[in-house]
């Protein structure tokens, strides 16, 4: 099982408000349209309060590089990530792969 995150946190409170209907949006479009195990999560403790956690996991690791390649050539996902853009911080965007041990 491999589970690919991405932080992503916004400019300030005002900034979250605007997007995070937005992020709901990117994953259910993720969801819906480009069939990946998506999912979104918000902190609880800890770190910068206003920040989001995208996740995408897959038994196989070529189905998620499918899907981002997917992704980047869909019109509507470009729309939705260019909606967010505004509203996060990409200095502090943060992208992991993870692969499950145990």
């Amino acid at each position: 099982m491999y589970t690919w995150t991405r932080v992503a946190r916004f400019k300030n409170v005002s900034s979250m408000m605007i997007g995070m209907p937005i992020c709901v949006s990117i994953v259910e479009h993720l969801k819906t349209v480009l069939n990946q195990d998506a999912s979104l999560m918000a902190p609880i403790l800890g770190g910068h309060p206003a920040r989001v956690l995208f996740v995408i996991r897959s038994d196989d690791l070529n189905k998620n590089m499918d899907g981002f390649d997917r992704a980047n050539q869909d019109a509507k996902y470009r729309e939705l990530l260019g909606k967010l853009s505004g509203h996060v911080d990409g200095a502090a965007t943060n992208d992991q792969v993870w692969k499950k041990v145990v």
